[in-house]
């Protein structure tokens, strides 16, 4: 019974409550919430504004940034750890740090090091003998050094899964390509990334769909500044619905993100994994 009405409280009545405001004109009033049924206008408002088309193609470039990074750095760190390093254990401790650091927490101390005047970053380079760089509000670098954000604490996911996995690996085939004089990078290209791709293309999907929901570094650090030039979709959701509290129109875009990213998902899980399905 409490698990139900949990269910009911925390994701019914919210999915229910969005799907309506969705087609609906919502106003704050002091009697309370008022609803106009609009039918399908914030959609057709959505597919008009270019704020929606500039918060989308910032976020598909958001995630395939991120991600191929994050999945080579990944990938790249599991093979360094197979490879027969020492210290296997000590390095991986510490790899999977930042990944159990709080995000907010991580984009406040990013911050601080990105700051022009007293930033670690900008003291590093003045000291090399280089001018000071505005990471954070300068709009043609600021979305790309909060990638480097997202790519230090989010790499340590790819890593560990990818590890695992070459460990589980047979060693059957490494020991015939061995015998035939295979080099590493043949050994990798023909042995160890066709055994690697389940699990490789695994990753991908989960990272893709993690950086889609892109808030919380974003929002603490530059606030989607400057100006709109980092605003990805759950950033122009927030604005619309807790900024300009048009909750109707937010809802709206909601469900277009969501049902987008299932679509994605799904198509994903069914042409690319299938052949992997058994």
């Amino acid at each position: 019974a409490p698990t139900i009405i949990m269910f009911i409280l925390f994701a019914a009545i919210p999915a229910v409550t969005t799907f309506t405001y969705a087609f609906s004109r919502v106003k704050m009033a002091r009697g309370g919430v008022q609803t106009t049924w609009i039918g399908f206008e914030n959609f057709i408002r959505a597919f008009q504004d270019p704020l929606v088309a500039q918060s989308a193609w910032t976020t598909i470039k958001w995630m395939v940034v991120v991600t191929t990074v994050e999945i080579g750095l990944g990938l790249a760190l599991a093979l360094l750890m197979t490879g027969g390093i020492r210290g296997r254990g000590a390095l991986t401790s510490l790899l999977i740090i930042p990944i159990i650091l709080p995000p907010v927490a991580v984009s406040i101390a990013w911050l601080f090091m990105y700051d022009y005047e007293f930033g670690i970053f900008n003291y590093l380079l003045n000291e090399a003998g280089f001018a000071s760089v505005r990471w954070l509000s300068d709009p043609s670098i600021a979305l790309y050094a909060m990638m480097v954000v997202d790519v230090w604490q989010a790499t340590p996911f790819a890593f560990l899964l990818l590890y695992a996995a070459l460990l589980s690996l047979p060693r059957d085939p490494y020991e015939a390509a061995a015998i035939d004089g295979a080099g590493r990078w043949h050994v990798f290209r023909t042995v160890t990334l066709p055994l690697l791709q389940p699990v490789l293309l695994v990753v991908i999907l989960l990272r893709l769909i993690d950086a889609a929901r892109i808030f919380d570094k974003i929002f603490i650090m530059t606030r989607g500044g400057p100006g709109s030039s980092a605003y990805t979709m759950t950033l122009t959701i927030y604005i619309e619905g807790f900024t300009k509290f048009d909750f109707g129109y937010a809802s709206a875009l909601s469900l277009l993100f969501q049902f987008s990213l299932i679509a994605a998902a799904t198509f994903y899980v069914r042409r690319v994994l299938a052949d992997y399905a058994a």
